[in-house]
């Protein structure tokens, strides 16, 4: 048995280097190809880039996980691979598609349902119950088919959304990965392991490529929305574990839910931000805009790769606390702790958003702080409200970083 799984963790190492090469080789010919013919991606008016640059990296990322399965095929134990190719597969031609031509929204959706709706046959990437979570535990089978179905399509597209500057979307798909590739090794789960890290060694190998001003090269819709899938798989197949494997991982069954949510904290704040935002505002959910993390990083003065690595570090320490939050003071003190750090990122990006209606928030903001102080002092009236106090307490504010008004 040790000899087995020691033998499997080296086939782990080699599969790292084989596809973080395979990447590397196969990134810069995929980039010479569609410069040569003219598949490219030109800059729009929410673009955070300049200049043409090719989009189709996801290519490399379809060779690599087929690759990947077929060579882990005989660890399969849950029968998915043939499930699992033919969705990505769907996926990576809805993706390749919309680098080439723009598709609907309606349209994409309709194809991630029917790409993920092919996985659905297997119980083992499907929430079936909750295990006592929040005091439920079996659900009713159409609950379960339609609950697996959003949590999938909303992980894949709040992946996708999150692919808006270079590395973002890469870093962190590798942080993600690499917490669920550790969970998969703690359950002695292989097959799911082996695709974590044929992931992460993707991506690291794809930073190079997007990170570099001669030789860029974008993932795409193409790499996105097949890195979105495959991170969504492995969300589910934690997500329908059982109790007695559980015990490996050092957490309750019923607390699994809500360490996954912490590993996928960002593409779900993103996601959950921007459509409030959108619907506070009356405008359509599928509406562009430029109000995604990245964009407030960015339009702060933030690089691209140092907004990318903050959000990566971001996402490390949260999953770090939520993870010894969780395994020693357990579900309740958890969930609390993960709604002060949700507020705390909530705060933190209305600080230094700079976008004109968030600005505008501000200022009302600002006057109510301003006659709150006033009340408080028992000074009120029309020389305590003249506009040079106003402006005296604006400095105040300021200089003790409150809002950085």
């Amino acid at each position: 048995m040790l000899r087995n799984q020691s033998l499997q963790e080296y086939f782990l190492i080699l599969l790292f280097l084989g596809i973080f090469l395979l990447t590397w080789f196969l990134l810069p010919r995929i980039r010479k190809i569609s410069l040569k013919f003219d598949l490219i991606h030109p800059p729009e008016e929410r673009s955070s880039h300049k200049g043409i640059v090719p989009t189709f990296g996801g290519v490399a990322f379809y060779i690599g996980l087929t690759l990947t399965l077929f060579v882990f095929q005989s660890i399969d134990t849950d029968d998915v691979i043939i499930s699992l190719l033919t969705s990505l597969s769907i996926m990576f031609f809805i993706g390749l598609k919309d680098d080439f031509q723009d598709v609907s929204p309606i349209s994409k959706s309709l194809g991630q349902l029917i790409s993920i709706g092919l996985l659905m046959i297997h119980a083992e990437l499907r929430i079936t119950s909750f295990y006592g979570f929040m005091g439920i535990y079996e659900l009713h089978p159409l609950i379960s088919l339609l609950l697996s179905l959003f949590i999938l399509i909303g992980l894949i597209n709040a992946y996708n959304l999150i692919d808006g500057i270079d590395g973002m979307a890469s870093i962190i798909g590798i942080v993600v990965a690499t917490s669920l590739g550790l969970l998969f090794f703690n359950l002695k789960m292989y097959f799911y392991l082996a695709v974590c890290v044929s992931l992460v060694a993707m991506l690291f190998s794809f930073l190079r490529y997007n990170f570099s001003s001669s030789k860029k090269i974008f993932m795409g819709d193409t790499g996105s929305l097949l890195i979105g899938l495959v991170l969504g798989v492995l969300t589910m197949r934690l997500l329908s574990l059982g109790y007695e494997p559980v015990s490996a991982i050092a957490i309750s069954r019923s607390e699994i839910p809500l360490l996954l949510l912490c590993i996928l904290i960002i593409p779900a704040f993103d996601i959950s931000r921007v459509i409030f935002i959108r619907l506070s505002n009356n405008l359509p959910v599928f509406s562009p805009d430029r109000n995604h993390i990245h964009h407030v990083l960015i339009d702060a003065g933030l690089t691209h790769i140092k907004a990318s690595i903050t959000v990566g570090i971001i996402n490390f320490f949260i999953i770090l606390v939520m993870y010894f939050s969780i395994r020693f003071f357990g579900l309740l003190p958890s969930i609390f702790i993960l709604f002060i750090l949700i507020s705390l990122l909530i705060y933190f990006f209305f600080v230094i958003n700079k976008a004109y209606q968030t600005k505008k928030i501000k200022v009302k903001i600002r006057k109510y702080l301003f006659r709150f102080f006033i009340k408080l002092s028992f000074k009120i009236n029309e020389k305590s409200l003249h506009k040079e106090n106003r402006i005296k307490f604006n400095r105040k504010l300021k200089n003790i970083r409150i809002f950085f008004f």
